[in-house]
Order: C-alpha cells, then structure tokens, then sequence
C-alpha cells in the first residue's frame, strides 16, 4: 500500500494472459514455472478465465478433476485454494483477498485493482466497432490492439477445453485488427509497417493466408522482389507439407508479380542469354514449385500437337510399410531423399515437382508408353529398395499428356 499526498493507493495489480499467464505488482511477479503444484496454477487459471462469474464448487472439481477419482473432492478444493490464497499473498505482498468464497462458490475479488490484458484489448476491439471513427482513429486502435496481444491465450495450457474457445476468439479478433490495419497501411504505402506486422502474426499463426498476401504486397511495394519470391515459396511448402493444399489464387498471382518485376529493363539480349543460363551443373531432372511446372504442363500440352512429342504425366505417392500414414516429425527428411532420388534417377529434360504432402508430380518427355511405364517402374523399385529400412512404401500412376488444340492464326508479319 502506498500512500500519496496523504491518500493511501491500493496496488495495482498487473494480469498479464497473452502470451504468457503471469501477475505483477509492484517489482513482485508470479508465473507458473514459480509454483509447486500443477492444481493450484490450474485452480487459478480457471477462476481467471472465469473472473466474471461466481464458480460453483461442482464447476471448479469438473474442471480440476475431470478424469481423476478422489475420495473427498470438496475438502480437497478447499485446500487447494487455500494454498492458492497463501502463495498469491506470500508472493505479491497483497493486501486484499483476491479470491473470495461466497454463498458456495469462488469469486474473483473486484474490489482488488486490477489491469488484465485481455480486457484491455476487447474494450479496444469494441471502439473499433464504432462506425464514426475516421480511418486515423482506427488505425490507432487497431496498433494498440496489435501491441497487446503478446501471443495467443494462456498458451502453456491452450489445449484445455475450457481455454480452447476463449483462444480461438482472442486470435480471431487480434487477427482481424491485423488484416484491417495492413489495409490501411498499404493504402497509405506504409509497406514498412506492413511486413513488420504481418511477419509477427505469421508466427503467431502461420496458416492465415491473408497476412501472407499482405506480406507479399508489402515486399513488392518496397521492391524486394527476391524476398518476396523466397516467401511464396516457404508458404507454397508449407501449405502443402501440413494441410495437403496450395496457396489461394490471389498469393499466387502476387507471386507471379514478384517474378515479372524481379527483372530490370535491360536491352543487351546477350546479358539477358548469359543470365538465363544454368549456373550449376546439370544433373538430373529439374525440379521446381508447382505453379512453375503447370506452367511448364501447359507449355508442353500446346507444343505437344504440332511436334508430335510424346509426353507423359506421372504420379508418385509416398506411404508409410502397409499404407501407413507417414510420422509427421520424419516427413521432410524422408522426401528431401526421395527428391534426390527422384531427380537424380531422370533425364534433363524431365521435370519434378512436390504434390500434396506425400506425392511427387513427373512429367516425362520424348519418350514411348513402353519406356515411361518402364521408367516408373524401375524408379518405384529404385526408392523402395534404397535406404529407408523398410519403412515406406511407393506406388505410381501415369497417364499420357493432353494435347490443347490452338485456334490457329495469322502470325505472318
């Protein structure tokens, strides 16, 4: 307690649960790794949560003993909480209860000041709500929302079931502040701003598929053309490494954007030639992103009538001995082998690209139905026979490419 011009000014106490669940008051600060007892952090965790209601008893013994059997469940709440109140006091040198017990159920004392983050940034989000703020007082708002959210809620315990919706909520609102900020700021070529906030809630949640556009914008916008091709592609793998699916359209025609403007005007077609060049020594098949080999397919599918080349498509899927799923934490590893197999085992002329998770795409040219069925088979054999003790399992597809009949034209000058 401190004492100001002769009025005494009870603590504040500072809650801190994004990010991290911890308490401050004064130079005193609490966290869970500074408490015996998994039950008694867990005891906190639910009545903050819940600070707004009164907890019933029945409530808070579900909560804390869910799968547990215990012979006096009630006695042995009220022990634990009473080892909460002693570890809140001793810690922060308290001078109020912070937790009360009332009419048979636990209550978060309201008379104790308080700051608590999460409040802080839903009064925010609620005046972003208000249609009458000209876009300079949003953009204030939704900075102020960006800088409190920390990381996502309570995350050392975010698989708990009661903490789960109140995740999810918090990141869709702190996400949502992201997005319309971003427009606002790109608006206003603030690309700056941009790749920094949008870097920040790419940790936080990589699968948001708008901040990676905005990114994406924001690099362009300060020409950083090579970044932004190396950031379409770290999302084009991660997308298909752990959900199975590309990028929306709208990333990639950024990406194709970046990839227009990454060339300077130069009219020395013999700079232009040395630079299309291959640098590195050709072995093996080449291998690209999926969007480069569609482009490649549809090269091939039109040229294919006129040449009269014969051009294959093949399918290879990856699986674990026995049609197994592949263990998540050996995936990259194993396919970085199975790539150079791959590549190494195919003509210069052949082109490879990562489908999916666990499928290669091949696209195998000037070659007979006999040679491609035999060539898929042998490097089927290849890659199951090499290295993986037995642990995968590879199986192949193909099928003949399409050609795209062209509306013939005029093209004589």
């Amino acid at each position: 307690m401190e004492k100001t011009g002769g009025k005494v000014n009870k603590r504040i106490l500072e809650i801190r649960m994004l990010g991290d669940f911890s308490f401050c008051s004064n130079d005193r600060m609490l966290s869970g790794d500074k408490v015996r007892g998994k039950q008694i952090w867990s005891l906190l965790e639910y009545i903050m949560v819940n600070r707004h209601n009164e907890i019933s008893m029945d409530g808070l013994i579900q909560a804390l003993w869910r799968d547990d059997e215990i012979e006096d469940p009630a006695n042995a709440l009220k022990n634990l909480a009473y080892r909460l109140r002693v570890t809140l006091k001793n810690s922060l040198d308290l001078e109020d209860e912070v937790i009360l017990y009332k009419h048979g159920a636990y209550v978060w004392n309201k008379n104790v000041p308080c700051i608590v983050d999460v409040d802080e940034l839903e009064a925010v989000y609620k005046e972003t709500q208000q249609k009458s703020l000209s876009k300079d007082e949003l953009l204030t708002r939704y900075r102020k929302m960006i800088n409190i959210y920390k990381g996502n809620f309570m995350p050392q315990s975010s698989f708990k079931e009661w903490i789960v919706p109140f995740n999810v909520y918090y990141q869709r609102i702190y996400m949502e502040s992201v997005a319309a900020c971003c427009e606002i700021l790109l608006e206003r070529e603030d690309f700056r701003s941009v790749e920094e906030i949008c870097h920040r809630a790419i940790v936080i949640d990589p699968f948001v598929e708008t901040n990676h556009a905005n990114l994406l914008k924001a690099l362009i916008g300060l020409k950083n053309h090579d970044k932004a091709v190396d950031h379409y592609n770290y999302v084009n793998k991660l997308f298909y490494d752990e959900l199975g699916v590309r990028p929306s359209d709208l990333v990639t025609k950024l990406y194709h954007d970046a990839t227009n403007k990454n060339t300077a005007l130069n009219q020395d077609i013999a700079l232009i030639k040395d630079n299309l060049k291959e640098v590195a020594e050709i072995l093996g098949a080449v291998y690209c992103n999926y969007e480069q080999f569609k482009m490649i397919y549809q090269l091939e599918a039109r040229a294919a009538l006129r040449s009269g080349k014969s051009i294959f498509i093949a399918l290879l899927t990856v699986t674990g001995k026995n049609k197994k799923e592949l263990p998540r934490e050996s995936l990259d590893v194993t396919f970085d082998k199975i790539k150079n197999a791959i590549v190494s085992s195919l003509r210069k002329d052949d082109v490879v690209t990562r489908y999916g998770r666990t499928q290669f795409l091949l696209l195998l040219s000037n070659i007979k139905y006999e040679d491609a069925n035999t060539v898929l088979n042998r490097l089927v054999w290849k890659i199951n026979e090499s290295g993986f003790h037995n642990s995968i399992e590879v199986f192949g597809q193909f099928q003949s490419l399409d050609p795209i009949e062209l509306e013939e034209r005029d093209v004589s000058i």
